[in-house]
């Protein structure tokens, strides 16, 4: 069973990814912060990041450059309110697999996952 860490600092997006990838069959942790999504890499390093951009502590793209110091091949979905992001190459640049605007329709969420756990070759 494939492992899909989802970060973000809204607790309801979090439990409704969980409940949505959970019963797409996979197995789900989460983050509220990019600290504690760090942390937990370090225990354990899932097959799929979902990150959002903004949250207080640190930038998700912060959160993504000190993952690439030790892990270029990490596939990420990046996810966010801001509409527009997605033509910035900064956030392709920083090694970014996917891209999603929320307010996210979960039939595309779990879609997004399935084509870049497919494309890394980490499918279920």
């Amino acid at each position: 069973m494939k492992h899909i860490l989802v970060v973000d600092d809204e607790e309801n997006i979090l439990t409704l990814f969980e409940d949505e990838l959970t019963d797409a069959g996979y197995r789900v942790t989460t983050a509220g912060t990019g600290r504690e999504a760090l942390d937990q890499i370090e225990e354990e390093t899932p097959d799929l990041l979902i990150l959002d951009i903004r949250m207080p502590d640190m930038h998700g793209l912060e959160v993504l450059a000190k993952i690439r110091e030790t892990n270029k091949d990490l596939p990420v979905i990046m996810c966010t309110a801001i509409h527009g992001l997605k033509d910035d190459y900064t956030v392709w640049e920083a090694g970014v697999s996917a891209y999603l605007t929320k307010p996210i329709n979960l039939d595309d969420l779990v879609y997004k996952v399935q084509e870049v756990l497919e494309k890394n070759g980490n499918s279920r």
